[in-house]
């Protein structure tokens, strides 16, 4: 009977276990079938759309990128890109032709490109003709395009994933059934077998406390009932807890991807379709998102930069390359051309279908717009360089011969501040000589005139004149005087003519200019008796002409030896050292020849106190030396205007020689005193020196081992100069 009972209980268990995958099976098959007929419909549909596409796309690519080669007639450019094409399976066979002939027909035979000469013949190969036009005229065909289709690769590609579908499906639902059962087996049927084992156990005996172990039992089962609730509670809200990470995450994503400086932009790798751009990429072409989103790239991508885009997209599908950057033009709604720097990356991992494709666009218009200009400017510099290129040819080989005189720069450079001294000195140096050369000029003159017109007089009258007449014109002649005042001379003059008055003699005025002239000093009794007799007359004469002619000889020797004096200072300051070593020179001899060259700007205002010691000869070269006195000197007078006092003091200092100069002009302040010595330092206005002179003066002492410092005081600045006497 217990046994019976048991049987019928396992009879009804496992119909139990039956009924619920029953029940799972036929709840699978109700969704199985309309999920069949939703895949297959949704598919149908996906792979049309992307087949329409993708023929839009060679339709356009063909029409803009193939119009370069076909109207420049480059049949290797166009070769490349119909191989471009053949990436895809279903694409069979391209021809291109004008109205006159083929330019080129390929076909592809089980991956191998040949050329063709037939159509391709097959019951689902589809023909179509795609007209291309030329760019600047969009009426004018220069060419048509011939492409076959082979649509059976999509049907079998289209049932392929069918099938698929249908055993995925079908496996899934499988499994579900099982995975079901069981979990049903595990988590319900054997609790209810605890049950009924616990009933069987209560019929076999009344006992009150046998049947308490099945309540246990029961209650055991329903916790295992209970945690499985709990379970799929911690499940869902798990999951609710990831949807809602998703949801932040993807709004951060939008507000990051549609506020970003950059342009972001998604498209569809197969057709070239806009997916998703944020508003910076719609800024940067000037369409807006939903005008985007009936466009691919190609329709706004600059003519000559289709085929680099699409070379480097193809090489992306195949998976030559996982990204790429390049520079691109973008044809702007406006009709402008905008600049970009474009990073592109895919969205699938190697071995997976391509999907999608991301770029990252940055407007480099402003950059490319200055390169241009700076390419434009380069390219000016160019045609100017380029005209002057012979110049620089010929100014290289004038450097070339001149590359050992650079070596002595340092003294061109000296001898070059040497002439410009020169220069400054140069109107005072003329008057220096115009002076005693004007005088030598007017001497002359009146030496021309005696000893044309007076000498032959005076020749005759020291050969027939009485020996008392001659003896009148000797004392006339050695009493004679080189020079008198004016004054002193128009005193004489009116004291003469009053005697003469007051004794009633009338004489020639030129009698009486004449003994003026001669500094005649005779009481007024013996001036009396000398113009009274008519016979002295003619001593009074030639003792005049040949005074005159004296004193023009001294004249013009003394004016000669003046302009002697500024030509040997010219000459010896501007006479080039061919010395290769240093020579004992002449310090004090060298600043008196100095002085000389500066005598026309000092003779005026300045008063010059000379205190030379007795000095030996110092070690130098003499031009150097020049040089230094020179620049020293010439700042002292700019210091004080060319008014004021100059003082030179040459003394002995142990072994060297010390020369001071000092003037009373204002004092150098203490701020720069330090650096009046460095290269191009001066204070003077704008053009009125160059800075070099006092580096070029420290420069020439250390040449010849001597120093040089300078003090300054509110009533004097002194250049101190120690010169060594011995050599090296």
């Amino acid at each position: 009977m217990v046994q019976r009972l048991k049987s019928r209980f396992y009879i009804k268990r496992i119909g139990l276990a039956q009924k619920l995958s029953g029940m799972v099976f036929l709840l699978g098959i109700l969704i199985y079938i309309p999920s069949i007929i939703f895949g297959v419909v949704t598919n149908l549909n996906r792979i049309k759309t992307e087949l329409e596409e993708y023929k839009r796309g060679v339709e356009m690519r063909v029409q803009n990128a193939f119009e370069p080669a076909i109207w420049n007639y480059d049949i290797e450019t166009l070769r490349k890109l119909i191989k471009l094409e053949f990436n895809n399976d279903s694409l069979k066979s391209v021809r291109v032709s004008t109205e006159e002939m083929d330019l080129l027909w390929l076909s592809i035979n089980d991956g191998i490109i040949v050329e063709e000469t037939t159509a391709p013949e097959g019951k689902y190969m589809e023909k179509k003709v795609i007209p291309v036009y030329r760019m600047d005229d969009r009426e004018r065909i220069i060419a048509y395009a011939t492409i076959w289709y082979d649509n059976s690769i999509v049907r079998e590609e289209y049932y392929k994933q069918l099938i698929n579908d249908l055993l995925t499906v079908g496996a899934i639902l499988f499994t579900t059934s099982a995975a079901v059962t069981i979990s049903s087996y595990i988590r319900l049927v054997r609790p209810l077998e605890a049950i009924r084992n616990s009933m069987i156990e209560a019929g076999k005996s009344a006992s009150v406390g046998r049947v308490k172990p099945g309540k246990a039992v029961f209650k055991n089962a329903f916790a295992e009932i209970k945690t499985m609730a709990q379970d799929m509670e911690n499940m869902f809200n798990e999951i609710e807890e990831a949807n809602r990470r998703i949801r932040e995450n993807e709004a951060q994503f939008r507000a990051f991807f549609n506020q970003a400086g950059v342009g972001v932009v998604q498209i569809s790798a197969e057709s070239g379709k806009f997916v998703l751009v944020n508003q910076r990429y719609c800024e940067i072409v000037g369409y807006s998102m939903e005008e985007l989103k009936n466009m691919t790239y190609i329709d706004i991508t600059h003519e000559d930069d289709i085929a680099v885009q699409v070379m480097l997209n193809e090489k992306i599908k195949k998976g030559e390359i996982e990204k790429y950057s390049h520079e691109k033009r973008y044809k702007h709604k406006n009709g402008n051309h905008v600049w970009a720097d474009v990073t592109v990356t895919r969205l699938w991992e190697s071995g997976e279908k391509p999907t999608y494709i991301l770029a990252v666009v940055q407007d480099i218009t402003d950059r490319k717009k200055a390169e241009e200009k700076i390419i434009k400017l380069n390219n000016q510099l160019e045609d100017k360089v380029a005209e002057r290129t012979r110049d620089l040819e010929n100014a290289k080989r004038k450097l070339e011969a001149t590359i050992e005189e650079l070596k002595s720069a340092q003294a061109k450079l000296i001898n070059t501040e040497k002439m410009a001294v020169l220069g400054r000195l140069v109107a005072g140096i003329a008057h220096e000589l115009n002076t005693p050369l004007g005088i030598i000029n007017s001497a002359g003159g009146t030496i021309e005139r005696i000893l044309q017109k007076e000498l032959d007089s005076v020749i005759e009258f020291c050969c027939r004149a009485p020996e008392n007449i001659y003896n009148i014109y000797l004392s006339l002649l050695n009493n004679s005087t080189d020079y008198q005042d004016n004054a002193y001379k128009r005193m004489q003059r009116r004291t003469y003519y009053k005697a003469l008055e007051e004794k009633g003699i009338e004489v020639d005025d030129e009698i009486i200019e004449k003994l003026v002239d001669l500094g005649y000093k005779g009481e007024t009794d013996e001036l009396t008796e000398l113009v009274s007799n008519p016979k002295n007359i003619p001593a009074i004469h030639a003792a005049y002409s040949i005074s005159v002619l004296r004193k023009s000889v001294g004249m013009i020797k003394v004016s000669a030896e003046k302009a002697s004096q500024v030509i040997i200072a010219l000459k010896t300051y501007s006479h080039m050292d061919t010395n290769k070593t240093p020579v004992p020179y002449d310090v004090v001899r060298d600043i008196e020849t100095v002085l000389t060259l500066y005598r026309n700007q000092t003779k005026y205002g300045i008063d010059i106190i000379r205190e030379y010691e007795e000095v030996p000869h110092v070690i130098c070269f003499p031009d150097k030396l020049h040089q230094i006195w020179v620049n020293i000197i010439n700042n002292a007078l700019q210091a004080m205007n060319y008014k004021g006092t100059l003082k030179i003091r040459i003394a002995n200092d142990s072994d060297r020689v010390k020369v001071s100069i000092s003037n009373n002009g204002p004092p150098i302040p203490e701020d720069i005193i330090d650096k009046i010595f460095e290269p191009f330092f001066t204070t003077k206005m704008l053009g009125e020196g160059t800075g070099l002179g006092l580096d070029i003066v420290k420069r020439l002492v250390e040449e010849i081992d001597g120093e040089i410092n300078v003090e300054s005081r509110p009533d004097e600045t002194t250049f101190n100069v120690w010169l060594r006497t011995k050599k090296g």
